[in-house]
């Protein structure tokens, strides 16, 4: 068959399907429904739809602003003339399946597969400092206050945060574990890139005796709130994934994405969280300079939103465990303006399993986890080899040096919700026949950017981010103006110099033999 006849074909088999999709499409769309939302959110709304056709809102939560308030009564009404009636004619409406996706009217005349482009207000740069001694502070969270989005500072202080319209009135908040926090509001600010000097302040609030029973006790109550502090509905989140390897100081792969994370109610343990990839970029350029080894994280977004340790109920929060770790309240601090307790775990006795030591920053109102650092425990590490390592090349050593996590929640409406996490993993591979002694170092960062409640339950199987994916292997390469009016963390001076290497000396610098693979998955 000549190829301007295949053509043809195609085109004649795919313009029935077409039409008919549409003709499907606006039969839908007239579908009529009653709404009747008092001083609410735009999100009640959207549920209610939901709850009576089956149909599920699709949206970037820049574009469009959930916790909006709103009063609607219509009864009996088409779907569209609804949403007339709330959107006016700001946004264009794509029915595919079952799924209502809202986009910029621009972008989406301009074409279906181009990113839409978010009208944005602010788009905010800077450094965060030390007020006293003038050091960088990294890993503060930068967000508009009363609302679910925002960014954290790099290892070099820096951040980079993009704000939409409706929130122009809005007051940016500054914080970090160990300082005051810092408000300015967004209507007085006259620059776009500006530094932010944050007050050590005294964390000790006072001397507590404390035994080993108050420290369980405290720890009792944690799991007896998790039901009143996290929440109970599925939730929508956009998050920001970095991943990065070193070998010894050189860096060897740098790979980030956009990702949505269907995170389930904290109250369903048997219902896993769903990851699907939106958008990403790697840096061939430093993917070049591999010496000797791949060295390949396989599972990387599935793993790192395991870190969430309340969902997972990882051993020294889950009260079946309790007895394998000492728990002890080390001090009591003021952690985001609010009494925490710091407990201080490790295990109570050398175990043949993964086992962790650590420190739990426990919210005095509420009981609830805000904060949690832990690393694998001596005999842990020995499990570790075991378990961590899924392919290694013949008469090559791999050994973990340290793992190490952190993980941080975030208040918003009364609830704490899953906000960051990072996975530090330091391997040491050597091999006497290749001349191979080298320290890997993985770094993988996560951040949620913004969350919404939604009622959908579960992703297509094809969109899943699985455990067995290695997610350098999954995304483009890279470019500076990738990510939009996406909110992501900034990479630091380190990193940017390692994405900016010109691929032709990094080419000459690196041997090319038959690579060895090393794969390893997170505990």
């Amino acid at each position: 068959m000549k190829p301007s006849t295949l053509i043809t074909s195609l085109l004649f088999l795919l313009l029935p399907f077409l039409i008919h999709a549409q003709e499907k499409q606006a039969i839908q769309l007239d579908a009529k429904v009653s709404v009747r939302v008092e001083n609410g959110r735009l999100l009640d709304l959207m549920n209610q739809i939901s709850n009576q056709t089956g149909i599920y809102f699709s949206y970037d939560p820049m574009l469009v602003n959930s916790d909006k308030a709103i009063s609607i009564n219509l009864q009996n009404q088409p779907i569209k003339t609804v949403l007339k009636v709330v959107f006016k004619d700001e946004f264009h409406f794509n029915l595919l399946k079952n799924q209502l996706i809202i986009t910029n009217r621009e972008a989406s005349e301009t074409s279906r597969i181009t990113p839409q482009t978010t009208a944005i207000r602010y788009d905010l740069s800077g450094l965060i400092l030390n007020r006293r001694n003038k050091e960088l502070i990294p890993y503060a969270s930068i967000s508009v206050l009363g609302h679910p989005f925002g960014t954290i500072s790099n290892v070099d202080g820096e951040f980079h945060l993009k704000i939409p319209p409706e929130y122009e009135s809005d007051t940016l908040v500054i914080s970090c574990l160990g300082y005051g926090r810092q408000y300015i509001l967004l209507d007085t600010l006259r620059l776009k890139q500006f530094t932010v000097q944050l007050n050590p302040v005294e964390i000790q609030l006072r001397e507590v005796k404390v035994t080993a029973t108050d420290a369980l006790q405290i720890m009792d109550k944690l799991i007896e709130n998790i039901e009143q502090n996290y929440p109970t509905n599925n939730q929508l989140m956009t998050s920001f994934y970095r991943e990065v390897l070193k070998q010894d100081n050189a860096y060897i792969n740098v790979s980030e994405a956009i990702m949505d994370i269907l995170k389930t109610s904290y109250t369903n343990t048997f219902r896993e969280d769903q990851i699907r990839f939106l958008k990403g970029r790697k840096s061939p350029e430093v993917e070049s300079s591999f010496h000797l080894v791949d060295f390949k994280m396989q599972g990387g977004p599935y793993y790192i939103n395991k870190l969430d340790v309340i969902k997972t109920m990882d051993s020294f929060i889950d009260d079946e465990f309790r007895n394998y770790y000492s728990y002890t309240v080390e001090r009591f601090i003021k952690y985001l303006n609010r009494p925490t307790y710091v407990i201080q775990f490790k295990p109570d006795g050398k175990f043949d399993y993964l086992t962790y030591k650590g420190k739990l920053y426990i919210d005095k109102e509420t009981f609830a986890l805000v904060h949690a650092e832990f690393s694998l425990s001596r005999s842990g590490k020995k499990s570790a080899r075991r378990s961590l390592i899924k392919k290694k090349p013949r008469g090559f050593n791999v050994r973990p040096i340290d793992l190490d996590y952190t993980v941080s929640y975030k208040r918003h409406h009364n609830k704490w919700y899953f906000n960051s996490a990072q996975a530090s993993v330091k391997f040491h591979v050597k091999s006497r026949h290749d001349k191979i002694n080298s320290v890997f170092h993985s770094i993988s960062d996560l951040l949620i950017t913004d969350h919404r409640e939604t009622n959908l339950r579960r992703f297509k199987r094809n969109e899943n981010f699985n455990s067995s994916d290695i997610f350098s292997e999954t995304i483009s390469e890279y470019d500076e103006d990738f990510w939009g009016n996406y909110n992501v963390i900034k990479p630091s001076e380190d990193l940017r110099k390692a994405l900016k290497k010109d691929p032709k000396k990094a080419s000459l610098l690196s041997t090319q033999p038959q690579p060895l693979t090393t794969q390893y998955k997170q505990p």
